[in-house]
């Protein structure tokens, strides 16, 4: 799997766990402008887990703070 794949998968993911249109998820806005605050990343983290079968920690989101750079470090931890 590409590292576009799994940003293109991210941005669905994302646009359904914030209830809005994937088109209204620009790949390179960060987390927070797209209106994650830390508690609502924890719950979006949880479920890149649970899609990705990866164990990753709560201040990711902060780490890696927009989809190309979340997908890259999603990457790096395992050929997905």
């Amino acid at each position: 799997m590409s590292t576009s794949t799994i940003e293109t998968a991210l941005r669905a993911q994302l646009a359904t766990f914030l209830d809005r249109d994937i088109e209204t998820i620009a790949s390179d806005a960060s987390f927070a402008s797209l209106g994650l605050d830390s508690a609502a990343a924890v719950h979006f983290i949880l479920e890149v887990e649970q899609v990705y079968d990866v164990e990753l920690y709560p201040g990711v989101t902060s780490d890696h703070p927009d989809i190309p750079r979340l997908a890259e470090f999603l990457l790096s931890l395992r050929p997905i």
